[in-house]
């Protein structure tokens, strides 16, 4: 019997495996869709503009990004060719080439590409032909890109241009080692090494030692590993020479290949240095003229005072001696009480000196032969253990000064030398020359008051003694300053006060128990060295007529009057020069002359002589100060005044200033 249901079981079998088959390609169908969706979804979210079509570049599909990039919609893209979106000028400096493309080739190329607006954007566009002849171009929008590599080269221009068109030296050294990277053109010029001699070579000591100071390097180096950049570094750095050069510099930490190197800013700082330390010292100077200025009006003012005081004494003392006998036993009392006075006049010309006003007797004067004078007296009056030796120039140019105030002078600077030697062996040296200076010198000295350039007669005082320390040397010559026990007073400071008052300069050298040497300088003259004399009191010598006298000090009117009545004159009185104009007014013409102080209240000397020399132009004046002549004569220069004297006057000087003079009757 034949089995039927064989071939129904071959078919069913079949039939199963065509269902099983329709399964696999529907679920193969399920994954190819989901697959579209997703490079659907991927395509239209992709931030690269991307474009599909065909072997001729003719546009079939394009993603958003492609939208937005070009400006057209998606109409305009799927009905165009790729190439519309390049001008023509983009074409013919990089074509497309569908050549490479149909060889199987990928072109990557960057282009500027044409929106639809006009407007352009550097891109990045990678081609390539897929396997059904199709192609897909990638386009990415560059111009962000290119905007930063742009704006680096023009910082690297810049940065290039300025590391080596600076004049400040820059230089990269690596942070790790120090060894210098690289230097500028303004490195060379202010240190005078050349980028040959330095890159490759180190900063650090044992190198090229361009750092004086190894400690300043050192601090640079902390400062910056802390904040990464510092400014206003203040260091010393060492030329190629050996002379040194003063650096402000700034340094900041950068990174060169994966390196932390220091890139530095030095500005050759040396001249502004030396101008603030010459500001400084001017400053200095500035504060003890100040000083001097300030004490000398008092100084000036109470020597002025002393002198009236002292006009009294020594007045009275010569009209007595000069009514005793010569056998009297008080003359000698006399004597004495003159000498004291004659000394207390001596301070109060040395107060005079401090105040800067104390040029009294202005003659030329030879320098080496007033030491000379002084040998003796400079002897006995130094330490017995200090050696005096000399060195004289034997032809000098005179000096037009105040032989007592130079005298002064030479004695303070050897007593003070002696007292730097103290008890201990030493030398004291004094020299004098002559010496031409410039302003660079001039400007070293204390009271460079614009002193003119020229030849300079100086007289110079060196110990071996302690020296000056350096934190007092600027104060050697302030006003009662000492670094002695007990000071002297005025002493430096009235040297000073000489030296200023006759346009002088100081030099001062001083080394810390190596011994001390001080300089003075003077202005040369031209006029020769001449010894001045002063006339005698003539005993027998007599005057008469009318003198008008007047001052505002009761003492000094009381001797100034027995003084002129003991010559034989007639003398009226006035105590200011107002009270003496009235009576100018209605006596000139008896008048035989006037003798009247500068200083007085309501109207003073200079004014009423105006006002004598209007009202009668042949008056004889002679002017009293107890200041120095040349100040006082200045402000009667080419006035017609008959003469003048210093107070504290005596009766030699009272007399020979009446003789000077033309008498209106005899």
């Amino acid at each position: 019997m034949t089995d039927k249901s064989q071939p129904d079981k071959t078919l069913m079998r079949k039939i199963d495996a065509l269902l099983e088959e329709n399964r696999r390609l529907q679920q193969e169908l399920q994954e190819n869709r989901a697959n579209c969706a997703l490079y659907q979804e991927l395509l239209e979210n992709a931030a690269d503009a991307i474009f599909l079509g065909d072997e001729e570049g003719n546009i079939r599909i394009a993603n958003q990004s492609a939208v937005e990039l070009s400006g057209y919609n998606y109409q305009e893209l799927t009905a165009m060719n790729i190439s519309r979106l390049f001008s023509t000028a983009e074409h013919q400096r990089a074509p497309l080439r569908y050549d490479l493309l149909k060889q199987g080739h990928s072109i990557k190329t960057e282009r500027q590409l044409t929106r639809k607006d006009g407007s352009t954007v550097f891109v990045e566009m990678n081609s390539r032909v897929m396997p059904d002849g199709s192609y897909n171009t990638i386009i990415r929008d560059v111009s962000a890109r290119k905007s930063i590599e742009k704006a680096l080269r023009t910082s690297e221009e810049k940065f290039s241009r300025v590391f080596k068109l600076s004049p400040d030296a820059i230089t990269l050294n690596r942070l790790e080692d120090g060894v210098y990277l690289d230097i500028n053109q303004g490195f060379t010029d202010i240190l005078g090494w050349t980028a040959e001699e330095v890159i490759g070579h180190s900063s650090l000591p044992g190198d090229l030692e361009i750092w004086c100071h190894k400690e300043d390097r050192d601090r640079l180096l902390s400062s910056l590993r802390q904040t990464g950049e510092v400014t206003g570094f203040e260091s010393t750095f060492r030329r190629k020479d050996g002379s040194t050069v003063i650096g402000l510099m700034s340094a900041r930490i950068i990174e060169i290949n994966g390196e932390l190197c220091n890139l530095a800013v030095s500005r050759d700082i040396s001249d502004w240095v030396r101008s603030q330390q010459e500001q400084k010292k001017l400053e200095e100077q500035m504060l003890q003229l100040q000083k001097l200025e300030s004490l000398g009006v008092l100084a000036g003012g109470i020597a002025h005072d002393f002198n009236n005081i002292l006009m009294a004494v020594i007045g009275h003392c010569e009209l007595a001696q000069r009514h005793l006998p010569v056998e009297s036993p008080t003359m000698e009392n006399l004597r004495q009480i003159k000498s004291a006075a004659s000394k207390a006049a001596d301070l109060s010309n040395q107060m005079l000196a401090y105040s800067g006003k104390g040029k009294f007797v202005i003659e030329p004067l030879n320098l080496s032969h007033l030491v000379k004078e002084m040998e003796h007296i400079l002897a006995v009056s130094i330490s017995k253990k200090a050696v005096l030796r000399y060195e004289l120039a034997p032809h000098l140019p005179s000096v037009e000064a105040d032989a007592t105030q130079l005298r002064q002078i030479i004695m303070n600077l050897v007593i003070n030398a002696s007292d730097a030697i103290g008890d201990q062996s030493g030398v004291i040296a004094v020299t004098t020359g002559v010496m031409d200076c410039d302003r660079n010198y001039l400007r070293e000295t204390w009271l460079d008051e614009q002193l003119t350039e020229g030849r300079y007669v100086f007289i110079e005082v060196a110990d071996t003694g302690s020296g000056i320390d350096p934190e007092v040397i600027d104060r050697i010559f302030e006003p009662f300053f000492s670094t002695k026990f007990t000071g002297r007073g005025l002493g430096m400071a009235a040297v000073l006060g000489i030296v200023r008052g006759h346009k002088g300069a100081i030099k001062v050298y001083s080394e810390v128990d190596k011994g001390s040497t001080l300089k003075v300088l003077f202005p040369a003259s031209s006029i020769p060295a001449a010894t001045f004399k002063t006339e005698t009191l003539l005993p027998d010598y007599k005057g008469s007529g009318l003198v008008l006298l007047v001052d505002d000090e009761e003492s000094v009117l009381s001797i100034g009057k027995a003084m002129l009545e003991d010559f034989g004159y007639e003398v009226i009185t006035a105590d200011d020069g107002r009270a003496a104009l009235e009576i100018f007014k209605t006596s000139h013409s008896n008048i035989h002359f006037v003798l009247m102080d500068l200083t007085m209240p309501h109207m003073d000397g200079e004014e009423a002589f105006r006002e004598f020399r209007r009202l009668d132009p042949a008056v004889k004046v002679i002017i009293c100060s107890g200041y120095n002549q040349q100040e006082v004569s200045q402000k009667f220069v080419g006035k017609g005044l008959a003469g003048f004297l210093k107070k504290p006057y005596m009766l030699a000087e009272l007399q020979q200033a009446i003789q000077q003079i033309q008498p209106k009757q005899d």
